[in-house]
């Protein structure tokens, strides 16, 4: 459990306001202000929904009614083979599961996706479209081949684009080796926040894409013809 005085620590240590607490564990504002006040007796569940919400942020809560944050956490995961993107998508689903949740990717071709993983691209597409977190993008300046709205994306030199494209999201840093079908994923809190910079930094000095720029996926041809190869890619 977690007491209230717990919870009101935890979310100072966190920097959230109330309604952070609310957006992330799903618990309504008005319940999360009355448990912190002590005006009502909540439900074990409501509670853990609350606890989990904030030890997914590194918050421990300690026997003694205390709470202080997780020891900095190192963890590498790689994936090799046919299921690497699916991997990757697996992981960034579970962390992102909010519209406020944030996806970086630099480097990024798109091109890639249709002609790697048609399929895993079309499950991204389904999947994102519940949630909506922000997605921001940095791709190669002149590269009109898009598979989001414009506006998610940033042009910039190409002497600035690494050759392994990569993703930061929650404390996550994950690199994508498309000619060796890998995805290596780094959960680290400082490695991602220094790589969250670093995409920062770039997305302000890059070039807004015209507003008019098409995505691919509003194409009917491209979708036509991208579902038999997903039915195909599927089948190997």
């Amino acid at each position: 459990m977690a007491t209230p005085e717990q919870i009101r620590a935890a979310r100072a240590l966190l920097q959230w306001k109330q309604s952070d607490l609310a957006e992330v564990s799903g618990i309504s504002l008005p319940t999360i202000n009355n448990i912190e006040r002590g005006a009502i007796s909540p439900r074990s569940g409501t509670v853990q929904k609350i606890r989990h919400a904030m030890e997914e942020e590194g918050i421990v809560f300690l026997d003694d009614s205390g709470v202080q944050r997780k020891k900095e956490i190192f963890d590498i995961q790689q994936y090799d083979g046919p299921e690497f993107i699916e991997k990757l998508h697996d992981d960034v689903f579970a962390c992102l599961q909010s519209s406020t949740d944030e996806l970086r990717m630099c480097a990024l071709n798109e091109r890639m996706f249709p002609k790697h993983v048609p399929d895993q691209m079309m499950r991204y597409a389904r999947c994102y479209a519940p949630i909506g977190f922000v997605e921001k993008f940095l791709i190669k300046e002149g590269d009109t081949f898009l598979l989001a709205p414009p506006s998610a994306y940033r042009w910039i030199p190409k002497e600035l684009m690494g050759k392994i494209p990569y993703m930061v999201y929650k404390n996550r840093f994950s690199l994508i080796m498309w000619e060796e079908k890998r995805v290596v994923i780094v959960k680290n809190q400082s490695i991602a926040d220094s790589f969250r910079n670093q995409f920062d930094y770039f997305w302000g000095m890059g070039k807004k894409l015209p507003p008019n720029t098409p995505n691919q996926l509003d194409d009917p041809k491209f979708i036509a013809g991208l579902g038999i190869k997903a039915q195909i890619a599927a089948h190997k």
